[in-house]
C-alpha cells in the first residue's frame, strides 16, 4: 500500500513540471491587473488590455473606462458575433464570478471570418468604475484540449481594487 501511494505521488509529481513554465502577466497601467500565462502561451499587450495566445486559441482581456453591467455588456457585444459568424449559435449564458466580482458569461459557436469552426466564451464584470471583458476563443476541434488552460487563465484574473 505504501509503495503504491509513493508511486501515485511520483506520477502526480511528474505532471507538475508542466506548470513550471507558467508566468504571471501584470499590466503596467493603473489600475492594474494580473493574469496567469500558461507555459507555451504568449502575452501581447495592446491598447485596451492584453492578448494571451497559443496557436489558434486566445484569451483577450479588455478594460473599458466606464461601468457597464455584465448583462448589458453581453447584450451590446452579441450582435458583432452574430454578424461575423456563419452558423452562429449561443450555447450557454448565465452568471459567473470573474476577478472576484459578480459577472456574466455567454458561449457562442459558429464559423468566424477565419473559416475555422470556433467556440467563443465571453466573460464580463464591472467593479463599479471599470468594465473588464474577456474573450476566450478556440477552434471547436481543440476545445477539449484548450478549455482547461483557458479556465486557469480566467480564474487567475485579479484586478487591482477600485480606487
Amino acid at each position: 500500500m505504501g509503495h503504491a501511494l509513493f508511486a501515485l505521488i511520483g506520477i502526480l509529481a511528474g505532471a507538475v513540471p508542466a506548470l513550471a513554465g507558467d508566468t504571471t502577466y501584470r499590466d503596467p497601467r493603473q489600475p492594474s491587473f494580473t493574469l496567469l500565462v500558461p507555459d507555451e502561451w504568449t502575452a501581447l499587450r495592446n491598447d485596451k488590455g492584453v492578448m494571451l495566445k497559443r496557436g489558434d486559441s486566445y484569451f483577450q482581456l479588455g478594460v473599458l473606462g466606464e461601468a457597464i453591467s455584465p448583462g448589458a455588456m453581453l447584450v451590446r457585444i452579441r450582435p458583432q458575433f452574430e454578424r461575423q459568424y456563419k452558423q452562429f449559435r449561443e450555447l450557454e449564458a448565465g452568471r459567473a464570478t470573474f476577478g472576484g466580482q459578480d459577472g456574466a458569461y455567454a458561449i457562442y459557436t459558429g464559423v468566424p471570418p477565419s473559416g475555422i469552426s470556433s467556440i467563443t466564451r465571453i466573460v464580463t464584470m464591472t467593479n463599479g468604475r471599470l468594465t473588464f471583458i474577456a474573450f476566450e476563443g478556440m477552434p471547436a476541434d481543440e476545445a477539449q484540449q484548450r478549455r482547461p488552460e483557458l479556465d486557469r487563465i480566467e480564474h487567475s484574473f485579479a484586478p487591482d481594487a477600485a480606487r
